[in-house]
């Protein structure tokens, strides 16, 4: 009997969705009738009322959903609609569980917190974007000024709803939709009534422009973010420069990247790019080191300039800079985790290449000579690397790094071979 009973419940529950969907639907069949009529037409409340439903059809089907809500509070919220499927999804290197609902599928993180929603069937298509257009309409119609504050405030609303499908589209690497609301969003941002520029929707309509190859697109949304002074940490220098490299201007690309880098010298994206720009026009990266310095003579006593020296020498293949830079960075923050990671990667990768020399050296004298100095080498990475691992004891790679260091110097000691055994459990246990 109570098999009989759920069912029951079910299908009633069911039978409400249905019904609130066709209720709406009806709406906007009325609504539709009402703009194509010449007198409703131009009437402002016509429009109002229009914005107002496709509002409510956009929000209908996620009532009170919120990002970070538990898995059990939405159970509870959603207790009349059925969970139809569960899957696992890969998003941009991120793993979620998705339980498939008949008009939405909500995606929780491994913590069972909802990071999103997808809402798969709507009473009417792009009901945001169309809320939009019908705001805008009864603006242009509001002669009298009449619904300013009403329609100010409902722009106000929608505006980060549209960056959030943009969003959302982004990363479910559906760009041409993602790039739909996004300018929806900056659109919005501009109107009269709002003139608050939507800055990060006009960068993410950059990058979603040069992923899909526009790199004329590209450039011209990346310009307006940062004529609008958007900077991304500085991260949009260096995506700036990527899409003018794209259409073969080397030089304005340099150029970019040298203003970024002035403006933030610690973004290693800058950094990265200025060299590798450099590298590919034929010319020598060193080009970039008096940049560096103007920013170690501007801020002496900022750890992360002399980081960021160690990065650009470590680039060059100069070692002995590269270990003095990063031994600077530590003096001035003994607790500046990514120097002495750095600095153990430095000697890591050094250990490795004057092992790698001693397998192709042919002379036994020699190639012994080169081993003892390589296992030299891989020592001095201990230190800066536990000690990055005494700063961030979450950091897989330093332990990853300690491990493979501690199993070449295992037949050392004792000593050695139980931090290797140590390390090995810890990343077999993450």
């Amino acid at each position: 009997m109570k098999k009989i009973v759920l069912l029951s419940c079910l299908f009633l529950s069911v039978s409400l969705i249905a019904q609130d969907k066709a209720k709406l639907q009806s709406q906007v069949a009325k609504s539709d009738v009402e703009i194509n009529d010449p007198k409703k037409a131009e009437q402002p409340k016509t429009w109002l009322s229009r914005a107002d439903l496709f509002n409510d059809v956009y929000n209908a089907p996620t009532k009170q959903l919120m990002a970070g809500m538990g898995h059990r509070d939405i159970k509870l919220l959603l207790a009349k609609e059925k969970v139809i499927d569960s899957k696992t999804v890969d998003l941009l290197g991120e793993t979620y569980d998705v339980d498939v609902y008949a008009d939405k599928e909500l995606y929780y993180d491994a913590a069972g917190q909802l990071v999103l929603w997808v809402v798969t069937d709507y009473a009417a298509d792009k009901p945001l974007l169309k809320s939009l257009e019908a705001y805008k309409r009864a603006a242009a119609l509001d002669a009298k000024g009449a619904n300013v504050k009403k329609i100010k405030e409902a722009l106000q609303n929608i505006q980060p709803k549209l960056s959030y499908e943009g969003y959302v589209a982004y990363i479910m690497q559906d760009y041409p939709v993602a790039s739909e609301y996004y300018e929806a969003a900056i659109d919005c941002s501009v109107q009269p009534l709002v003139a608050a520029p939507d800055t990060n929707a006009m960068y993410m309509v950059g990058i979603v422009a040069y992923a899909l190859n526009d790199a004329d697109k590209a450039v011209t949304y990346y310009k307006k973010a940062m004529d609008a002074g958007f900077t991304a940490g500085g991260d949009v220098y260096a995506d700036y420069a990527k899409v003018l490299k794209a259409k073969t201007d080397t030089t304005a690309a340099i150029e970019a990247l040298k203003t970024g880098f002035s403006l933030f010298p610690t973004n290693k994206e800058i950094i990265f790019t200025l060299i590798n720009t450099y590298m590919e026009k034929g010319e020598e990266p060193t080009s970039i080191l008096p940049y560096v310095y103007k920013a170690i003579e501007n801020d002496p006593d900022n750890a992360s300039v002399y980081y960021v020296e160690g990065i650009v020498y470590e680039q060059l293949d100069d070692f002995v800079n590269a270990e003095k830079a990063y031994k600077t960075a530590i003096e001035k923050d003994e607790n500046y985790f990514f120097a002495y990671y750095n600095l153990g990667v430095l000697y890591y990768n050094e250990g490795a290449r004057i092992n790698n020399a001693a397998i192709d050296e042919l002379d036994q004298n020699k190639y012994e000579a080169l081993m003892a100095q390589a296992h030299d080498v891989f020592k001095q990475a201990i230190l800066p690397l536990e000690k990055a691992y005494e700063l961030n004891n979450a950091e897989r790679s330093a332990i990853d790094l300690l491990k493979t260091i501690y199993f070449r110097l295992r037949e050392d000691s004792e000593e050695m071979a139980n931090k290797y055994e140590y390390y090995d459990d810890l990343l077999k246990s993450m």
